[in-house]
């Protein structure tokens, strides 16, 4: 039965300044007259960013490893392209990785001072994979007759992505009913692949409003050629 290939088809990404001599912590920043600076606390992460982006830049030229101790796969690879992009708002970007204009490679990050996989979702290369406007990873398994499936996953915390959403149709001899059948669940367990008729069912038209809702592509995100 072709439902006993999904788990198979399941892959597994200091500030500082002084002014006029006085003296402040390294996440304040002096403001006002010089007789009288008043210091204000900036957010922890300002500074941070630059710092993590000049270490996926040289991990992106193979002169940096990963949390492995591998370097970046795809050096002198063409028709590659990359963006950093802050996906959680947690102000430390993430490193996209992507080919032919579409394809999501994977996520990586910076975590621990370590180069990382985010470790999404990916089923696999029948489909499509992007990030959504909502900043979430989406992988869409839809490239099998008898099946359409999405799966939803996030960054929450540096290191620590989640599936946050599946939902999938089957239909035609995937459909053991012989009827189209819609599932969909939030959170979903690790297991999920072997368990979806575990899931909720829906309707086609609660389906097609999942669909619409995450698949609209984040077009903001800056690409960049990979040299």
């Amino acid at each position: 039965m072709k439902r006993a290939i999904l788990a198979a088809m399941s892959l597994v990404i200091a500030f500082g300044m002084t002014a006029c001599g006085a003296k402040k912590a390294d996440n304040a920043e002096i403001i006002g007259g010089a007789d009288e600076p008043t210091t204000i606390e900036l957010p922890s992460t300002v500074g941070k960013e630059s710092d993590v982006d000049a270490h996926f830049l040289e991990y992106l030229k193979g002169n940096e490893a990963d949390a492995n101790g591998e370097t970046f796969w795809a050096v002198g690879e063409p028709d590659m392209e990359y963006a950093l992009y802050d996906m959680n708002g947690d102000g430390v970007n993430e490193l996209i990785v992507r080919s032919f204009g579409y394809w999501i490679y994977d996520i990586i990050e910076y975590k621990d001072n370590k180069i990382q996989s985010a470790n999404v979702e990916n089923l696999g290369s029948s489909g499509v994979t992007f990030i959504n406007d909502k900043n979430q990873f989406v992988s869409g398994d839809t490239g099998h007759e008898g099946r359409k499936m999405y799966v939803v996953s996030e960054i929450a915390d540096q290191g620590e992505a989640k599936v946050v959403m599946a939902f999938v149709n089957y239909y035609d001899d995937w459909a053991e009913s012989g009827a189209p059948e819609f599932y969909m669940q939030e959170n979903p367990p690790q297991d999920y692949l072997e368990n979806i008729e575990k899931f909720d069912v829906i309707t086609e038209e609660e389906f097609n409003a999942l669909v619409d809702e995450y698949s609209k592509e984040n077009t903001f995100i800056e690409w960049i050629k990979l040299e």
